[in-house]
């Protein structure tokens, strides 16, 4: 019976001690996510490089005409309402999100001052960069 107690004990601790390093993984991943997470185009293809929530998207899906660069401390009309699959920090906005005017986006924000919006077929994307201008002329020139 004793036995039993002491496994059952050094059981938890090791599931705790598992979650907690799971845990911080996670962190350490999305802190990595912040510097690391790129947007570029190859293939006819948008690819977003970035942990959990990487994606590549067909030029054919995006809506290129709409594409434009927008900050959101002045429209308020793209800014997050509800976060639905992602992280929401100081500073970092990752994921999965419904906006103020009721649509769906993916976001990869840092900053909401350069944000490239780029609506697709089926969602919006909010992407903070620093050059967008460049990025929508380089979009605009492959289609």
């Amino acid at each position: 019976m004793i036995h039993s107690k002491v496994f059952l004990n050094y059981l938890l601790i090791i599931i705790f001690i598992v979650l907690i390093m799971v845990l911080i993984g996670l962190i350490i991943g999305f802190i990595f996510s912040m510097k690391h997470t790129s947007i570029s185009i190859k293939n006819n293809e948008v690819i977003i490089k970035t942990f959990l929530y990487g994606r590549t998207i067909p030029i054919s899906e995006i809506l290129i005409n709409e594409i434009r660069t927008i900050n959101l401390n002045q429209n308020n009309d793209y800014n997050i309402s509800i976060r639905t699959n992602g992280i929401g920090l100081p500073n970092l906005y990752l994921g999965w999100m419904k906006l103020k005017n009721g649509k769906k986006a993916l976001v990869y924000l840092t900053d909401k001052e350069n944000v490239l919006l780029m609506p697709t077929k089926d969602f919006i994307i909010l992407f903070s960069m620093q050059r967008t201008e460049e990025f929508i002329k380089k979009i605009n020139d492959i289609k």
